[in-house]
């Protein structure tokens, strides 16, 4: 389903995998990032271009709904995405690393916060949750939680 949603340019049904996603980090989170606040939900950016083309970043769409249901801070704009040579499907692990290294920037003057929850829909190789995270951490981010709507195997 999310395959299709990305390359059919109709959103999947954003609003029920937050739902899912909530049920399945609720009375969890805590455990995953201790003491203090709830995390900040920082969806992976899509390239411009991406986004252009498909109308949408699903990651945001389900990142807004399951932050709003929890109260919890939302931030589409922690993350930028610098172009890839590549899409990352059909590329086997270590050319997905090169891929996708470099490829993610805090906006310039702007710290991250302090407690994400990076959110993307589909976990494969786990190249671009790496890039993206390391981005947040070179930023500032203490802790880090990646959650996926999907896993992919290579």
């Amino acid at each position: 389903m999310i395959v299709a949603s990305k390359y059919s340019g109709r959103p999947f049904p954003a609003r029920a995998a937050a739902l899912r996603l909530r049920e399945a980090l609720c009375g969890t989170w805590k455990d995953l990032i201790p003491d203090g606040d709830p995390p900040t939900v920082v969806p992976v950016p899509v390239h411009p271009w991406k986004y252009f083309r498909r109308g949408f970043n699903l990651p945001a769409l389900i990142g807004a709904s399951l932050a709003r249901s929890l109260g919890w801070p939302f931030d589409p704009l922690a993350l930028s995405r610098a172009p890839e040579q590549t899409p990352q499907a059909g590329l086997g692990l270590q050319d997905r690393r090169r891929n996708v290294a470099g490829a993610f920037r805090l906006p310039r003057g702007k710290p991250s916060p302090a407690r994400v929850l990076l959110l993307d829909d589909v976990y494969t190789s786990g190249a671009t949750a790496r890039a993206a995270a390391g981005a947040l951490k070179t930023g500032g981010a203490d802790h880090i939680v990646v959650v996926t709507v999907a896993r992919a195997v290579l």
